[in-house]
């Protein structure tokens, strides 16, 4: 007996023709859709293309706290540098020429609707001179100063490289110190042995190392407020570099120790002076 191989079976021929159509349906809506879906991303490249490369060059702002020569002088160099329009102007360029500039403290710039570019600059203002030839900034960096600009009038420190930035710490810290005596630091110069030479505006010079500086220091406003102070005017330097005393020199050229917190021979010194 011959058995008979089964009938194939068509695995489409059960589905009934409206499933068939939902399906095209769905399958037709997503073709387009996706072809919607090509056509903004090409409309959008378009677009872009246009405002990118049709639109005119963006207008260049520079704002902030600087003078107006230096304002005039920055557009001048920032028109060169730009030559895209508002999206396609490069912000980074823009940032690299700005930065550039030895006077620029800190800077931002941002797109502005609808076609400027706002670049913010904050100029540095020097709080102090660095040596003979340079200034120093709040932040504690040392700048050049412009072509025929001078202050005089501003504190002068100096200190090893790379200690610019400390330098102007103590400095602040100092003059902090010193309110209550009411002196003021107007000079000071750290040392490659990390010693520091101060000059107050009464003109008396202050020498003190690194060594319990704080102790040290504390130990001459004890001393300055309990027998210095009447003389203060007379004091040429003080030195701080010892253990448990310091050294005063007077401007009349003596010499005055001081041990275990007290000064020697002040009562002859002022009788020479006839005080």
């Amino acid at each position: 007996m011959q058995s008979q191989a089964p009938a194939s079976r068509n695995p489409f021929r059960n589905i009934p023709f409206r499933n068939w159509v939902l399906v095209l349906g769905r399958f037709f809506s997503l073709a387009w859709l996706l072809a919607g879906l090509v056509a903004l991303l090409w409309g959008m490249f378009g677009l872009y293309s246009v405002l990118v490369h049709k639109a005119p060059l963006a207008i260049i702002q520079v704002e902030g706290d600087i003078n107006s020569s230096d304002r005039d002088e920055l557009a001048r160099r920032l028109k060169a540098t730009v030559r895209g329009s508002y999206f396609g102007t490069d912000l980074v360029a823009i940032r690299d020429v700005v930065i550039a500039s030895p006077w620029v403290e800190s800077m931002s710039v941002q797109r502005r609707w609808p076609d400027g570019i706002r670049v913010l600059v904050i100029e540095k203002k020097a709080v102090a001179r660095w040596g003979e030839k340079n200034y120093l900034s709040a932040r504690g960096e040392i700048f050049q100063p412009k072509p025929g600009e001078s202050d005089s009038g501003l504190p002068l420190l100096f200190g090893p490289t790379g200690k610019a930035a400390y330098v102007m710490e103590q400095y602040r810290s100092l003059n902090e110190r010193f309110r209550p005596l009411k002196q003021q630091v107007v000079e000071l110069h750290l040392t490659e042995r990390m010693t520091w030479f101060l000059k107050l505006a009464s003109g008396t010079e202050i020498i003190i190392d690194q060594s319990q500086f704080n102790d040290k220091l504390q130990r001459f406003f004890w001393l300055y407020e309990k027998q210095l102070k009447p003389y203060a005017d007379r004091i040429a330097r003080v030195d701080l570099r010892y253990r448990n005393g310091l050294a005063v020199s007077w401007k009349d050229g003596m010499s005055v120790p001081v041990v275990n917190n007290q000064l020697k021979k002040l009562e002859q010194v002022a009788t020479q002076d006839g005080r």
